[in-house]
Order: C-alpha cells, then structure tokens, then sequence
C-alpha cells in the first residue's frame, strides 16, 4: 500500500513532506470572548471553539535559534488541514491546548495561500 503525504507548503527543492501518519496529535482550538465577572469587571472567557488532527513539531534550525536568542525556546509550530472553521482564525483571539498546556498563537501561516494546511508558530504560555 502507497503511503499519503501531506505537502507542507514549503516553496522550492527543499519542499518538506510530512506522512499522513504523522499529523495524529490532537488539538483543541480555543476562542476568546467577552464577557463579565461577578463583579461586573471585564474579562474574556476562553470556550473550545474547533478540535483538529494536526502535525506538530518543535522549532528547528533558524527558527529554534532565533527564538532562544529571546528565551522563547518553548516554541512549537502546529500543521492543520484548512477548513471553513479556521478560515477567519487570528493571534489575539484564538489559542491552542495542546496536551494540557496551553499555546498562544503568534503567527498564522496559509502556506503558499492554496488554503489547505495552516502553519501555526504558538508559545507555551506562561501561567
């Protein structure tokens, strides 16, 4: 049986291919909205908007050593299918829970903008 790939979307001869196999993490997307404490303060609650299979992975290469020069080595990157659910999906609004931790979303990548996968560049967040 042939085994599926799934094109990353990473332009020119070092195009990356990742197995269908491997996008099997799960995570859960969550949104921010607002809304009230008991005190009437404002404050925004975090719901489970969207649950994916993704491929995910640690920062590597350049990436990874630019993100330690920061003290942000808790980086990771998250690969997702594009879908109507993530079409409008943004940095301030959105997160990631992946594995009991919690990742905020830093940059979103439609790659190559053919609307199939989503790169998502998220830190663990500091609690």
């Amino acid at each position: 049986m042939a085994e599926e790939w799934r094109d990353s979307g990473a332009g020119g001869s070092s195009r990356q291919r990742y197995p269908l196999g491997e996008w099997k993490e799960r995570i859960t997307i969550q949104k921010s909205s607002p809304g009230n404490d008991k005190a009437g303060n404002h404050v925004l609650a975090w719901e489970d908007y969207f649950s994916c299979s993704a491929f995910v992975n640690n920062l590597s290469g350049k990436e990874y050593w630019e993100a330690a020069q920061i003290n942000a080595q808790k980086d990771m990157y998250f690969i997702i299918r594009y879908c109507s659910e993530v079409a409008d999906m943004d940095t301030e609004h959105y997160r990631i829970l992946f594995r009991g931790q919690v990742y905020n979303i830093s940059f979103i990548d439609n790659v190559r903008y053919q609307n199939r996968t989503l790169k998502l560049r998220a830190s663990l967040a500091k609690r």
